[in-house]
């Protein structure tokens, strides 16, 4: 925490109200694999991680999803969760990326974003099965059934989340310093 100066502290701040605000722009649309919403949520978490590195990233990213979910009632139960995924995406991300020293490298910048979806999406499919399998009592396939639909829509989401952040990352990487 030594090197939490007071831009950084800013900018985890305005990182943590865009992805709360973010996640309340929703573009509803239908898949072959059901209805789902498309936010720009996951692609701030992203850039969070990109920008600010795996801790203050995370912080960011786990912070507003889930004052998100805290003042919505029907996602309130799962905020503790959404805290933990939404950290584990930005880490990843921004421990993969500000791994190197260039910030310009392009491809780890696409790899970073890839691989910080995938966590995401890996993380909430656990919860998923748990929830269904071990909670509820559903049956093994019950449980398949509904995890290979979420997982159909969530890859979709994660490919448009990461095509956006890979995009929007070039320039906020020029703009931002932190030397």
């Amino acid at each position: 925490m030594k090197n939490l100066t007071t831009k950084k502290l800013t900018y985890v701040g305005l990182f943590a109200a865009l992805t709360f605000v973010s996640n309340y722009l929703q573009i509803p649309f239908v898949t072959p694999f059901g209805n789902t919403r498309f936010h720009l949520g996951n692609v701030f978490c992203l850039l969070s991680g990109i920008i600010l590195g795996p801790l203050y990233g995370g912080l960011a990213a786990g912070i507003g999803p889930t004052l998100f979910d805290l003042f919505d009632p029907v996602y309130f139960t799962s905020a503790p969760t959404t805290f933990i995924n939404k950290f584990a995406m930005a880490a990843v991300a921004g421990y993969i990326f500000n791994k190197g020293c260039d910030r310009e490298n392009k491809t780890r910048l696409i790899l970073a974003s890839i691989l910080g979806q995938l966590t995401y999406i890996i993380l909430y499919l656990g919860k998923t099965f748990i929830k269904n399998y071990y909670i509820l009592n559903l049956t093994f396939e019950a449980s398949m059934v509904e995890l290979a639909q979420k997982a159909g829509v969530s890859l979709l989401n994660g490919l448009i989340s990461v095509i956006f952040a890979s995009i929007i990352a070039i320039p906020l990487l020029k703009a931002v310093n932190f030397e």
